[in-house]
């Protein structure tokens, strides 16, 4: 299935972003207006980078295809245009989140796009957090090393293993959770 017609449609809203991509021609390619496009041939797996004014928001390791491609162009317009639909709430947590989140995903999952979806805007709105989206059909040694049995499996700091099939407002309760236990002095 060849997915132009809906990137070009979002493309119309995906302006200001520098994507660094490998191999992910096919998600990309309808991106370049209005977007600097930078095109790496030096990788073995495909991966999409979104930079904003020199800052990384996210990474795909993967192709964003299936359930995973609405959440990714979602993400893109809301990067580009500095917006979130977290409420205020879910924006107070958000903020409090520290490090790195890792999202194992597959295109197939239907619970995923629900995890991406929230995921991909707290970078938007902290800018403590890096964030990567890794599709482990396409880096299955990624799955192994985190233990990936199921997904959506959200991983904070190495360490703090969530799964990702709870509703946003738990999701984002855990990562605060695990936040402050990596902040607070060993004993």
């Amino acid at each position: 299935m060849s997915y132009d017609p809906i990137i070009s449609q979002y493309s119309k809203f995906i302006k200001g972003l520098t994507i660094e991509q490998c191999k992910a021609n096919e998600v990309v390619d309808k991106l370049t207006e209005g977007n600097n496009i930078i095109e790496k041939n030096n990788c073995d797996k495909p991966y999409v980078k979104v930079l904003k004014n020199n800052r990384l928001f996210f990474t795909y390791y993967g192709i964003p295809t299936a359930n995973e491609l609405w959440p990714f162009l979602n993400s893109l317009i809301r990067v580009a245009n500095n917006a979130v639909q977290l409420d205020e709430k879910e924006k107070a947590e958000a903020v409090k989140v520290r490090g790195n989140i890792k999202l194992f995903v597959t295109p197939d999952c239907t619970k995923c796009p629900i995890a991406a979806e929230l995921l991909y805007q707290i970078p938007i709105v902290n800018e403590s957090v890096s964030l990567e989206i890794i599709d482990v059909t396409e880096y299955e040694e990624l799955g192994k090393k985190y233990r990936v049995l199921n997904v959506p499996k959200i991983v904070l700091n190495e360490n703090v293993e969530i799964p990702g099939g709870f509703p946003p407002h738990i999701i984002l309760k855990m990562l605060v959770k695990g936040s402050e236990k990596q902040q607070s002095p060993s004993s």
